[in-house]
């Protein structure tokens, strides 16, 4: 069984010939500070776009309201996945309640045909938590209240997504727990998503 405990990414001048001994191994460059992942047979840069990017990370920008229990897209917290592809994603969703009776529902949605699981773990207090498990896009329950009104919170959510035939975007929904009440995604909320396969 592989060691899987987190580790420094070594830092090489130069990467090695690539072979099975190493499929998984991650190293950064010196020469241009870039992580590269090794699958058995090549090297790949972790930063490259486009379908074939193993990393990708956003971050938003700018705070998202809403005082509705209806779902809103937070405009800015979306991926764009390719399809017949396995992602990990994770969530990291800074938050914000008007009243301490007021929660939040966090979820996702996911390309068509795409199979994913989700897990929202969402904190209600410093001690106590929402912990929200997603078989479908658009479900999941909100938490029940903050301790305090107007304070920074973090919630955070993992995802297994594997794509179909159709390529799409994983987007971060969220709603007001109580209606008439706001909450608020903070800026600086992010999503760091590794393409498996």
């Amino acid at each position: 069984m592989k060691d899987l405990a987190y580790r420094a990414v070594p830092v090489v001048s130069s990467l090695p010939a690539p072979s099975s001994a190493l499929a998984g191994v991650i190293a950064r460059l010196a020469s241009d500070n870039k992580p590269y992942w090794c699958d058995g047979v090549s090297w790949s840069d972790l930063t490259a776009g486009g379908d074939d990017a193993r990393l990708t990370v956003v971050r938003l920008g700018a705070d998202v309201s809403n005082s509705t229990t209806t779902l809103a897209n937070v405009a800015g917290l979306a991926i764009a996945l390719a399809a017949n592809s396995t992602y990990a994603i994770d969530a990291r969703v800074m938050f914000q309640t008007a009243a301490t009776n007021t929660g939040l529902r966090l979820t996702q949605t996911v390309p068509s045909g795409a199979t994913h699981v989700a897990q929202w773990n969402t904190p209600t207090s410093l001690t106590a938590r929402t912990l929200a498990n997603q078989r479908a896009a658009d479900t999941g329950a909100a938490s029940t209240g903050v301790d305090a009104a107007n304070a920074n919170t973090l919630a955070t959510g993992s995802f297994l997504v594997i794509t179909g035939a159709t390529a799409g975007t994983l987007q971060i929904r969220f709603a007001s727990e109580v209606g008439g009440s706001n909450a608020v995604v903070k800026a600086g909320s992010n999503l760091v998503a590794i393409k498996v396969a």
